[in-house]
């Protein structure tokens, strides 16, 4: 957060300082971008059904092993293409679009640990986030001052995202939960952008993104020694990460 906050505040009082030739934003443009992406993944499991029949610190204890917070990180790059206008006094609004490939994922295993519960009862705990395909549709509102544009934006944005929870324990007890959803949410950005004078601009942009929680089961394994009555649970899983990125537009 404080990160944000000082990035946002220094644009904010470098943008009346701005001198530079005069320039027009006004326009359709097109171009590409890459950079990196770090983020924040809660998977929350909950326990029921035949859980029941167990202790209250046994199921205390599962539920609170195989919770964990990811940290999914990697390479996110992509298209863009969008229209702005420059209003006289310098402040431009526009909308864009743009698709990146993300390559943000994490995963843990605690490996086969005893409980505090029952000390001859082990289990592994596994978890997994993978973030893939992004499309976001952003209005964009900034001020330009000749070849120089400061810039902020928001809007909607959908990313596809695959989460995974398994256990297996030394009793036989062998389950796994994957899903795959295509989650929806919202992404605000800050940035900078210089004109080069001959169509060709260079942005440099910090977004934040945040997604809605996805909900998933787990379901047994071949070989797994219980199966009947079921032991049921449940992950609630959400997503949020940041992006730095830099752009290369052409504009028409």
């Amino acid at each position: 957060m404080k990160l944000r906050t000082s990035l946002l505040a220094a644009l904010c009082l470098a943008a009346p300082a701005a001198m530079a030739a005069d320039g027009d934003w006004t326009g359709w443009y097109a171009g590409l971008h890459a950079g990196h992406g770090s983020g924040n993944s809660d998977a929350r499991v909950g326990v029921d059904g035949q859980w029941a029949i167990e202790t209250p610190a046994l199921r205390d204890e599962v539920a609170g092993t195989w919770s964990t917070d990811l940290d999914p990180s990697g390479a996110a790059y992509g298209l863009q293409f969008g229209y702005q206008h420059q209003f006289a006094g310098g402040f431009v609004l526009g909308a864009e679009l743009d698709w990146s490939k993300l390559d943000l994922d994490d995963s843990r295993s605690t490996g086969m640990q005893p409980t505090v519960a029952f000390p001859t009862l082990a289990y592994d705990f596994a978890n997994a986030i993978e973030l893939d395909d992004k499309l976001a549709l952003k209005g964009r509102f900034g001020y330009a001052s000749g070849r120089h544009l400061f810039f902020a934006s928001v809007g909607w944005v959908q990313v596809d995202a695959t989460a995974l929870a398994a256990v297996e324990s030394n009793g036989g007890y062998l389950k796994l939960g994957r899903h795959s959803e295509t989650l929806e949410g919202t992404e605000w950005g800050v940035g900078y952008e210089f004109d080069f004078g001959n169509q060709w601009s260079l942005r440099g942009e910090y977004l934040v993104t945040d997604l809605d929680t996805m909900r998933y089961d787990t379901a047994y394994l071949p070989g797994s020694t219980f199966t009947s009555p079921a032991y049921l649970e449940t992950v609630r899983q959400d997503a949020d990460f940041d992006t730095f990125r830099i752009a290369l537009n052409y504009r028409f």
